[in-house]
């Protein structure tokens, strides 16, 4: 849900190249934490996250202006280490589609590996002692609530509040990278700076207008993505428990 679309050359120099930097030393201090017999039992199942996670955040569900990252459940699954790598390769592999530029991966891997690391800590850490179903839908709402602030306040501050609109944000998939948008960004690669209030008042759902159709399009995509992680977690319990059963660190 939590995908930057923005192009090269919108974004401060010192940001993308600090989320950059940020991004590695937490993939370094991930994997010098990794259990390596429990990766290895893992890899083929981290693949097939990748493969799912690619495919769901390239394709906009058609009915609300949002993708699916299934990044909670990419870390229930396979742990908070490999999740948020994968969720690095995920951005570098969107970016070369050009879903967002190369200088938005950082940022794309530190907002979205929020999910993965938040969704599994309390998966299976602070909710351990409660039942599967509450465990992962507190776990999703959360993370989801955590990464869903950063993007907006990451994009609000450097480009502009109209831009950190969920509706705007999942448009910009499917119109050039450089365009005439309202929302968007004009031939010179200037972003046009609306105040909140014109930005929400922009925004149109089904019969919604302004921020009830904001309001909307979150509180639903956030209930679909938990939905189906919940799911999806319920159907491995049955089938794969010991998936749910390592280590936190890992």
């Amino acid at each position: 849900m939590s995908h930057i679309h923005i192009p090269d050359g919108i974004l401060p120099t010192v940001i993308w190249v600090t989320s950059y930097l940020i991004t590695l030393v937490i993939i370094f201090v991930l994997c010098k934490k990794m259990d390596g017999e429990d990766v290895r039992r893992k890899v083929p199942i981290a693949g097939v996250m990748a493969a799912i996670m690619l495919i769901a955040m390239s394709i906009p569900l058609g009915f609300i202006p949002l993708h699916f990252s299934l990044a909670v459940l990419c870390g229930i699954l396979i742990g908070p280490g490999l999740g948020f790598i994968v969720v690095f390769v995920i951005s570098m592999m969107l970016a070369f589609f050009g879903h967002g530029g190369i200088t938005v991966v950082g940022l794309n891997t530190l907002i979205i590996g929020s999910e993965v690391l938040i969704g599994a800590y309390m998966f299976r850490v602070l909710l351990k002692h409660q039942r599967i179903v509450p465990r992962v839908v507190l776990a999703t709402v959360i993370a989801l609530l955590v990464s869903v602030s950063l993007m907006v306040a990451v994009v609000g501050t450097t480009i502009g509040v109209a831009e950190a609109l969920p509706a705007n944000q999942s448009n910009h998939d499917h119109q050039d990278e450089v365009g005439d948008d309202k929302y968007y960004y004009h031939e010179d690669q200037e972003v046009i700076n609306y105040t909140l209030d014109e930005a929400v008042d922009g925004q149109k759902y089904i019969n919604f207008t302004g921020w009830s159709a904001v309001l909307t399009i979150l509180l639903l995509g956030i209930f679909l993505e938990t939905f189906v992680t919940t799911l999806v977690v319920k159907y491995f319990v049955k089938v794969r428990p010991d998936l749910l059963q390592t280590k936190t660190n890992t």
